[in-house]
Parts: structure tokens; C-alpha cells; sequence
């Protein structure tokens, strides 16, 4: 009879531990630590308390309902709308738990946006001209919310994934190689013409396009298209995003094109 009465408490350990686990995700104080962060971090950039779930509906393309139960202190965002977050202009790795909180995983988050990031980067990615390469990874840095092991983006890009922003192509300049809507990731941290025929995204006024560069031996550039259609031009010279001093007329280099994701 004893050995019988144990039994069942050896059975219903497991549920009680999977319980305990499943628990923190709706903890009150888990979700009211996120709405502070949140709340805060938009009266960091200017957003009024009355107009914040509306700016959250429309950016982070979730309903207003969800938008207000966040803000309350109600709900918890999914990790993939967490990377959504980052739309807002702000960084969703604040708005995770810290040390101390009620932690639901080993998941952490953190933008791949330079660490030094130029006030125009920063300008295009509010405006969402540019997307910031988000990742929610594990502690091993293994995986992303795409599901897409960090170790398969290092052998795409030859380095690993900080610093490059993602944006899609516009009109038909590049021809058949880049289609209009195509994602392309831009390594930002590549400002500097290297190569004879360097395709990259570049800064006109407040414009990003795409265009092959190509340094001659005269010290100027050549910036010229894949559509035949569109004659190339010279430039006496190109600027980075990085560089403080530039001038408003000035053609800036945003960063090389790294990878192109479209249909084959």
C-alpha cells in the first residue's frame, strides 16, 4: 500500500514542474515590467501616452486591442512581433526581462544595427526606408526568430549578421538582378569602394537606391545601373553614412549589398 501511495506523487512531479515553467509567461509582474519598459521607451522618442497603441496598430502591424493590453500590462508580445517592435525605432532587447525579472527562456534579444549607428541610418530605419536584421536568439546564440541557425546567415555572409539592415528594392534600375520588391540585406559597415564593380545601397537627399560603384583611376566614381535604359553618371565623390561632416547634397554610401532573397 505505501509503494502504491508513491506512484502517483512520482507521476504528477512532471505536470507540477511543467506548470512552474509555463507559469512565468503571464506572471503580473512579468507583464507589468514589460509595460513600464514600453511606456517608457516611448516617451523616450516623443510619443504621447493617448497616441501609443494606435502608433504600436500601425507600425508593428498588430490590432489595437493587443497594442493596448501591452501597454496596460495585460499581455505579452509574441518573439516575432517582439522583432516587430523594433519598427518603433526602439530596441526590443530592452524591453526583455533583465536580471532580476521573471525570465519565461533562454531567449534573449538584440538588434544587429551597428553599435555606432549614424544619425541618418538611424533616420532611415524609423522611417522604415531600412529594417534593422532582428534577432531573438537563444543563450548559445544558435537560433533567431526565423528559425534560421546563426551559423547558416555566417556562411551566406561571410561574417556574422551585426550590422546589416535589411530593405527592399524599388523600381526596375538593376534590371533582372534585383526585381522591384526584392529584400536585400545591406552590410553597413562597408562604406569604403573596394572593388571595380561594387553594388551597393546609397543615400541621395533622403532616398536610398541601389547601384553598381565603380572607383577609376582619376579618383572619381562611376555609379551606373543593370537596365540599359539608365546612363550611367560620374561623381567627383562619395561620402559615408558615418561621416558626421557630410553635406546635404552629398551622395553617401549606406553599405554593400550582401545578399539578394527573391524566387529562382
Amino acid at each position: 500500500m505505501a509503494a502504491m501511495q508513491r506512484k502517483p506523487e512520482k507521476a504528477e512531479q512532471p505536470e507540477v514542474v511543467a506548470e512552474h515553467k509555463r507559469k512565468p509567461r503571464t506572471d503580473p509582474r512579468r507583464l507589468r515590467a514589460f509595460a513600464d519598459r514600453l511606456n517608457l521607451m516611448m516617451s523616450e522618442i516623443g510619443v504621447p501616452e493617448r497616441g501609443r497603441a494606435r502608433v504600436i496598430k500601425d507600425r508593428v502591424g498588430v490590432g489595437g486591442t493587443a497594442a493596448q493590453n501591452w501597454l496596460r500590462g495585460n499581455s505579452y508580445p509574441s518573439f516575432e512581433e517582439l522583432g516587430r517592435i523594433g519598427r518603433l525605432g526602439l530596441d526590443p532587447a530592452r524591453l526583455l526581462p533583465k536580471k532580476g525579472d521573471v525570465v519565461p527562456s533562454n531567449v534573449k534579444g538584440s538588434s544587429s544595427s551597428p553599435a555606432t549607428e549614424s544619425k541618418r541610418l538611424a533616420r532611415l530605419l524609423e522611417s522604415q526606408q531600412l529594417q534593422p536584421l532582428m534577432q531573438l536568439r537563444t543563450d548559445d546564440g544558435e537560433w533567431n526568430h526565423t528559425a534560421l541557425p546563426n551559423s547558416v546567415w555566417q556562411q551566406l555572409l561571410g561574417r556574422d549578421v551585426n550590422g546589416f539592415v535589411m530593405m527592399f528594392m524599388k523600381g526596375d534600375a538593376m534590371g533582372e538582378r534585383f526585381k522591384d520588391g526584392t529584400p536585400l540585406l545591406i552590410d553597413t559597415n562597408i562604406t569604403q569602394i573596394t572593388g571595380d564593380n561594387d553594388i551597393c545601397a546609397l543615400l541621395v537627399g533622403e532616398t536610398v537606391i541601389v547601384r553598381r560603384v565603380h572607383r577609376r583611376l582619376q579618383g572619381d566614381y562611376l555609379i551606373s545601373c543593370d537596365n540599359p535604359l539608365i546612363a550611367p553618371e560620374t561623381i567627383g565623390r562619395l561620402g559615408s553614412h558615418n561621416d558626421a561632416s557630410a553635406k546635404a547634397g552629398d551622395v553617401l554610401v549606406l553599405g554593400r549589398v550582401a545578399l539578394a532573397m527573391q524566387k529562382l
